[in-house]
């Protein structure tokens, strides 16, 4: 398999942008990066994944961002870091992703379900451009959506993966959390197990992804528990903490509080979540796909 973004030029990885990049799948040595070097008419591998994945579908979603699935059902995600001080940190793509799906996919491609609408409103995004949703007076989330990607899966799925902004991340996340400790799963089976990455005996917990099915599925709870989950999401305090999926360890968590754009210490309200913030939120992120 082999991906480029044609030329396009995506909303992050600027420092590759001049570059004419293409990612290649291969069925045993997982994913690398090559760049097209016109005045020599040569293809230079400048970057790979060193992990062994089956792949058997990858998609480039911005210039240093990297989806891709493999055979065990799993998906994956990596970046090239092109500023790194070392050759050797330049030369790997690392692994900022990993999610256990349930079903292989067989093809991907960039786009969404949900045709653009020129009136605007969260209908509207688009797979290069970020949306944001509009805020409701006193409303404490802002929906962040940057790219879009569809999947199909050889059970015959339609899938829809979509990229998150930093706090939108963080909510989503707060909210899968809290809907693991409330709501208790059928036959007691642990749905965040379930969606662990394994492969070839190696078994690590989902990261940098949240679960769409399960997030929304918070519209269909009854109001007592949605009450105690948004208790539970208040008192856990991170849903206001900017994350990109690797979570906060490593990092203080002042660095990580939205203090810039997202600020909102004017507003006492915006502190606090409630039970209609979070279907609000959960409704627009329906919406997308």
């Amino acid at each position: 398999y082999c991906k480029s973004l044609a030329g396009e030029r995506s909303s992050k990885g600027g420092n590759s942008r001049g570059k004419q990049l293409a990612i290649v799948g291969d069925l045993m040595r997982s994913i690398s990066l090559v760049e097209y070097l016109p005045k020599h008419q040569v293809i230079e591998e400048l970057a790979r994944d060193y992990n062994s994945n089956f792949c058997t579908s990858i998609e480039m979603l911005t210039d240093n961002i990297y989806l891709g699935s493999e055979n065990f059902a799993n998906l994956f995600v990596l970046r090239h870091n092109a500023d790194a001080p070392s050759e050797e940190a330049r030369v790997r793509l690392d692994t900022i992703g990993e999610y256990h799906l349930g079903e292989m996919i067989n093809t991907m491609k960039l786009g969404s379900l949900v045709m653009p609408s020129s009136s605007g409103g969260t209908s509207s995004a688009k797979s290069d451009n970020k949306s944001k949703s509009d805020k409701s007076e006193g409303s404490a989330v802002e929906v962040v959506v940057g790219s879009q990607t569809l999947f199909g899966t050889v059970d015959g799925t339609i899938g829809s993966i979509m990229g998150l902004g930093g706090s939108t991340f963080a909510f989503l996340g707060c909210l899968q959390r809290a809907i693991f400790a409330v709501v208790r799963p059928v036959g007691d089976l642990s749905h965040e197990r379930h969606r662990h990455y394994e492969a070839d005996g190696r078994v690590r917990p989902s990261r940098g992804f949240i679960d769409g099915d399960l997030v929304e599925c918070f519209l269909d709870l009854n109001r007592p528990t949605m009450e105690r989950i948004v208790k539970w999401m208040n008192d856990d305090g991170r849903w206001r903490i900017r994350d990109d999926g690797s979570g906060v360890s490593g990092q203080s968590q002042q660095n990580l509080m939205d203090t810039e754009e997202d600020d909102t210490s004017d507003s006492p309200a915006q502190n606090y979540l409630t039970v209609e913030d979070v279907l609000t939120a959960v409704e627009e992120i329906s919406m997308l796909h």
